[in-house]
């Protein structure tokens, strides 16, 4: 058999001080150190292989406590694989990040790390401060796809770059939502209206109207077999955040019935089946708005 290899775990444990004189006793914490092995003696495949299960906090740790780890945890392999795994968009790219210059893979994730939290306090600012460093271009494509595919960043910050900053950048990424073999409508639409919380963002009627005309043209892009038009879709969809309101307000005490809905939204969506229509009130009765 071969050797198993175990990593002990640095512990912290309380040790007592003799008890002040209101006869109340005070811990402090200390590091308890114990033998551990250097996992530069393994084979270098198996010790990235090892190292590859730590986050980044872990790495940083282990490399300044383990005096024996600190190069190994330096390695570009381990940081460019944890900057493509929080940030996808690094994959995507990854050719052209490769072109840069980097001192060392760890810098390109702080930065981004830094990035990360400069947007959640200024969206606009953290994007310069990718673009400067040369991590994101200025084509809102590429905004676009940082944004997308960056799933860390605070919601009320993208909408509010997107929808009060950059409608240029907003095109482009509704471009990136894929609704492919997703029919359920609501469903859809509730996903999609996640990432523009209305309330935190302070939407205005014509900035709804504005998301809901885009997914619209997306969800009928992506769904020709429905048979839908764009304008079919923006009604039910303005129909369903109607419903949403009403049945989930304290203040409207007779709620909207099945048949109501369908009464009221059959005439702004010509063509569209009874029974369709009777799926989607039945959707945001069992399972909730489609805003919130």
């Amino acid at each position: 058999m071969g050797t198993v290899f175990a990593i002990p775990r640095l512990q912290i444990l309380p040790e007592e001080e003799p008890s002040s004189k209101n006869g109340v006793a005070s811990q402090k914490k200390k590091h308890v150190s114990s033998e551990l092995p250097d996992i530069t003696l393994l084979p270098p495949e198996l010790a990235l292989h090892i190292l590859s299960n730590f986050n980044a906090t872990e790495l940083c740790l282990a490399g300044c406590e383990i005096k024996s780890w600190s190069e190994i945890t330096e390695d570009d392999v381990l940081w460019l694989n944890l900057v493509k795994s929080e940030w996808r968009y690094a994959a995507y790219v990854q050719e052209r990040i490769l072109e840069k210059s980097w001192q060392s893979f760890k810098k390109l994730y702080l930065l981004m790390d830094e990035a990360q939290l400069i947007f959640s306090i200024n969206p606009l600012k953290g994007i310069e401060y990718l673009q400067d460093h040369g991590i994101v271009t200025s084509q809102p494509d590429d905004i676009a796809l940082y944004l997308h595919s960056s799933k860390k960043l605070k919601k009320e910050e993208l909408c509010s770059y997107l929808v009060n900053h950059r409608k240029d950048v907003l095109d482009e990424y509704i471009q990136l939502e894929d609704y492919r073999n997703q029919a359920v409508l609501p469903n859809v639409l509730r996903n999609f209206l996640q990432n523009f919380p209305a309330r935190h963002c302070k939407l205005t009627q014509e900035d709804l109207a504005l998301l809901l005309h885009k997914f619209s043209g997306r969800y009928v892009h992506c769904n020709p077999e429905t048979g839908l038009s764009n304008e079919v879709v923006y009604n039910i969809c303005f129909s369903l955040m109607l419903l949403g309101t009403d049945l989930t307000h304290p203040l409207i005490k007779n709620k909207m019935s099945k048949r109501e809905f369908i009464r009221n939204t059959r005439h702004l969506t010509p063509g569209v089946d009874q029974d369709y229509l009777a799926h989607a009130y039945d959707n945001v009765y069992l399972i909730g708005p489609v805003a919130r």
